[in-house]
């Protein structure tokens, strides 16, 4: 049984007023998967949108990315969490739209994010992200609407973490 948690984001249903322009850069984080989580980022970091999704093989997958891409306006990044071969699908399709793609393993951003009694427990480290996840919602100030399961409970938490990364030092 996968591990999940209660999650819910007004804009789930649709971007009805996101405030986006043309100059928002938008980071896309996505922990891959055939069941995948997906979390949009504005520049300063804020989560925008966040859910799960699920594709029923690699050729949906291929199909689903470029509406994918336009989903949220703006996406000038996309941060992969995850091995290939899906990776690569994402990789050539965010490639061929321009966007800049980086990969990254779940060690990297749980050392730095969990501590060291946690990060070795997979469904512990999924637990703590989805109450993170729930955290990180709520200071964006993201009402609850739909169910999100751990994948994009990771998807949230790796994607501040990387736009934590990106932010010029203080």
């Amino acid at each position: 049984m996968r591990n999940s948690c209660i999650f819910r984001c007004r804009m789930e249903r649709g971007c009805k007023g996101m405030k986006t322009s043309e100059q928002q850069k938008v980071l896309l984080a996505v922990d891959l998967g055939l069941r995948a989580g997906l979390a949009w980022f504005a520049e300063d970091g804020r989560l925008l949108r966040a859910r799960a999704t699920h594709f029923a093989n690699k050729t949906i997958l291929r199909r689903a990315l470029p509406s994918i891409w336009n989903e949220v306006p703006g996406v000038a990044h996309i941060v992969l969490e995850g091995g290939e071969p899906l990776a690569d699908i994402w990789r050539k399709s965010a490639e061929r739209q321009g966007l800049p793609v980086t990969q990254i393993c779940a060690e990297d951003w749980r050392k730095e994010v969990l501590l060291p009694s946690q990060q070795g427990d997979g469904p512990l480290a999924k637990s703590l992200a989805c109450r993170m996840a729930r955290s990180i919602a709520r200071d964006a100030g993201l009402a609850p609407a739909t169910e999100l399961v751990d994948d994009a409970a990771e998807a949230i938490v790796f994607g501040q973490w990387f736009c934590r990364k990106l932010q010029p030092p203080d």
